[in-house]
């Protein structure tokens, strides 16, 4: 049985602390029915690196809530670390984290949202995907080819009126666990979760005849 139909549904891919649940309370606030997927603390549990845990997940979320308005992909695993350093093993879990888990995502919802007429899956995405930096070897090209899936999947599916967006983070989350990376980070200095998730809001209620793909979120005092 479908819990309120009457409400649009968006689902969170990757939910966590700082962004993930920010972007959730501002859906909340706008009126939507948002549903977390993560491997932990989240409404359904799932690896999004596997096909099958992601197409059960869905399943799921079909079954009890109807099919999403909106999914929002934020999974990724960020690896800073020489190259040399870098572990084969290490390299290619950046790279299914990031990639495979939208592959994934993607597979299992578009159909859906293409019998349903419209949607839009969103993409976070990150300054590593627009240059490689010094030390990102693993995460700059995971983040180049989510840059390219993304445009790959626009250009194929925006026919059928399905929004697919690529939100570029270019600076440091606000955030705990950003706070211990980085601890002369300055509040002013990142990016604030709550400012950020409007910005998903906003492409999500995008009309069809105005539709972004792809936007930079940044703090005004980053370099770039």
């Amino acid at each position: 049985m479908h819990n309120n139909t009457s409400k649009p549904l968006a689902v969170i891919a990757g939910y966590g602390e700082g962004l993930g649940h920010a972007i959730k309370k501002t859906f909340e606030d706008d009126g939507y029915r948002v549903v977390t997927i993560s491997r932990e603390n989240a409404m359904i549990l799932a690896d999004t690196t596997d096909p099958n845990e992601v197409n059960r997940a869905f399943s799921q979320i079909e079954t009890l809530y109807g099919i999403p308005n909106v999914v929002i992909c934020n999974t990724a695993l960020l690896t800073i670390e020489r190259f040399f350093v870098t572990t084969s093993s290490q390299f290619e879990q950046t790279w299914r984290a990031s990639v495979m888990s939208v592959f994934n995502i993607a597979q299992a919802v578009i159909p859906s949202m293409i019998k349903a007429g419209n949607g839009s899956l969103l993409v976070t995405g990150a300054t590593a995907g627009m240059k490689g930096s010094k030390n990102f070897s693993a995460f700059a090209s995971a983040k180049f080819a989510l840059r390219g899936l993304t445009q790959s999947l626009a250009r194929e599916f925006q026919p059928n009126r399905i929004h697919i967006a690529h939100l570029i983070i270019d600076g440091i989350i606000w955030s705990e666990k950003s706070r211990e990376r980085f601890p002369t980070l300055v509040k002013d200095h990142a990016i604030q979760p709550d400012d950020a998730a409007m910005t998903y809001l906003y492409l999500a209620k995008q009309p069809v005849t105005a539709w972004t793909h792809e936007v930079d979120i940044r703090p005004y005092r980053e370099v770039f």
